[in-house]
């Protein structure tokens, strides 16, 4: 009778620590395919992005501008890919900001920017966005005729996820306002902006 209680006892401990031991690689298992996939991929299509940035711009035309810019953005990945590794992300980008020097102006509008990014397989994550928008600006220099502008630009930059869903990004762009002919002088201005932003992904 003992031995039968004793031979229960360990059938029951054994199945206890193989049950365990099974669980336990099953976790590790799930843990090393997410490990995987946070490692290989952080952005994939169907996500929406949601993020603000700030930005400096300066200008040497015949005078020396400079503003400030914040932009709110929402974005859409709309295809991730495997050749190139990355994901292909439409933007719509609100501006709202103030000119510096040489004088003190407003200026609004709204960008469309399509961007690519890179994923390399660590939380760096290198990006390219060109597009275009409309601003509006009562600044007052030689080089603008009109108030109503157009605004193409674009520019590298770099993101560092800090973790699945939040990233902090940097980024440099080439910015050019003119009125596209409509108004006379046109020859506009060609800034160089620094942005600086927080980006969440859903």
């Amino acid at each position: 009778m003992r031995n039968k209680v004793v031979s229960i006892l360990i059938a029951v401990v054994v199945s206890l620590l193989c049950t365990q031991a099974i669980a336990q690689v099953e976790l590790d298992e799930r843990k090393l395919d997410l490990e995987g996939k946070k490692k290989d991929r952080y952005l994939e299509a169907g996500m929406h992005e949601y993020g603000i940035s700030g930005s400096y711009g300066m200008a040497d035309e015949s005078e020396h501008i400079t503003d400030f810019q914040l932009l709110p953005k929402w974005g859409l990945i709309i295809a991730d890919f495997d050749k190139v590794k990355g994901a292909l992300e439409f933007e719509v980008e609100p501006m709202f900001g103030m000119f510096l020097t040489p004088s003190r102006a407003v200026e609004a509008g709204l960008n469309v920017l399509f961007t690519y990014n890179f994923e390399t397989g660590t939380r760096f994550i290198p990006f390219f966005s060109a597009g275009a928008g409309f601003l509006y600006t009562n600044l007052d220099v030689k080089e603008l005729g009109s108030k109503f502008n157009g605004a193409p630009q674009g520019g590298p930059g770099i993101k560092y996820m800090l973790n699945d869903r939040t990233a902090f990004s940097l980024q440099t762009r080439i910015h050019h306002i003119s009125n596209a002919g409509t108004a006379k002088p046109n020859k506009g201005v060609d800034s160089f902006m620094f942005l600086i932003g927080m980006d969440f992904y859903r």
